[in-house]
C-alpha cells in the first residue's frame, strides 16, 4: 500500500490539477474504446467537437433532370421518387448508423431541420435495412425523415465516402457538395437556404 502511496504522490508532484484531470479523461477514453459499443460514440462526439461550417459550391451547376429520378422507400415502407421534392429546396444526405461522423453531424442537421422543415425537403438516405433505420431513429429521437435507396444513387450524388450532403436549389442549382462531416445549422447555411426562399 505504501509503494502505491509514494507512487501517487510522486505523480501528483510531477502534474497539474489540470494535467491530472487530463490523464484520467485519457484514460478513460483509452478504456471506453476497447469496448465496441462505446467506440462510435466516442469517436462521434471527437468529430463533432471538429466539425466546421460547410462552403457553398464555387462552380455553377445545376442537376440533370434525369438524376431526380430516384426511387426512394420511407422507413414505412412508402415508395418515393426525388423527383416528388423538385422545386423545393432539398438537402439531400446519405449517411449510415455504423458511421461516426455521419453520427456526429446529425444533432446539427435535426436542428436545421427544426428550423426549416416546412421550406426544405430534408432527404436523409442510407441503404441499411428499415428495420435498422427505425430502431436508430426512434433511440436518437431524430425527427427528419429517412429514406432507403431502392437503386443505385445518380452519379450527381455519387460518393465513395459518407456522409455526403447536398444542398439543391429549387431551380437544381447545386449549392454545396459536402463530404464528410459538417455542422449544417450555423449562418453560412442558413443565409445559403434564406437566400433560395426569396428567388
Amino acid at each position: 500500500m505504501n509503494f502505491l502511496t509514494d507512487q501517487w504522490n510522486k505523480y501528483r508532484r510531477k502534474k497539474t490539477r489540470l494535467g491530472i484531470i487530463f490523464d484520467f479523461v485519457f484514460t478513460g477514453i483509452l478504456i471506453a474504446m476497447l469496448f465496441p459499443g462505446s467506440r462510435r460514440s466516442i469517436m462521434s462526439t471527437f468529430i463533432r467537437l471538429s466539425m466546421f461550417q460547410p462552403h457553398e459550391t464555387e462552380e455553377i451547376i445545376y442537376i440533370d433532370q434525369r438524376e431526380y429520378d430516384w426511387q426512394l422507400e420511407t422507413i414505412d415502407g412508402q415508395k418515393v421518387n426525388l423527383n416528388d421534392f423538385r422545386g423545393k429546396t432539398i438537402f439531400l444526405n446519405l449517411w449510415a448508423t455504423w458511421c461516426p461522423p455521419c453520427l456526429a453531424e446529425m444533432p446539427s442537421i435535426q436542428k436545421l431541420y427544426d428550423q426549416y422543415k416546412d421550406n426544405v425537403a430534408f432527404v436523409m438516405v442510407s441503404n441499411e435495412d428499415s428495420t435498422t433505420l427505425q430502431k436508430f431513429i426512434q433511440k436518437q429521437g431524430y425527427t427528419f425523415p429517412v429514406y432507403k435507396a431502392l437503386e443505385q444513387v445518380p452519379q450527381s450524388f455519387y460518393s465513395r465516402n459518407i456522409p455526403a450532403t447536398y444542398l439543391i436549389s429549387p431551380q437544381g442549382q447545386l449549392l454545396i457538395k459536402k463530404k464528410g462531416a459538417a455542422n449544417w445549422h450555423g449562418e453560412k447555411v442558413q443565409e445559403l437556404i434564406n437566400k433560395t426562399k426569396s428567388r
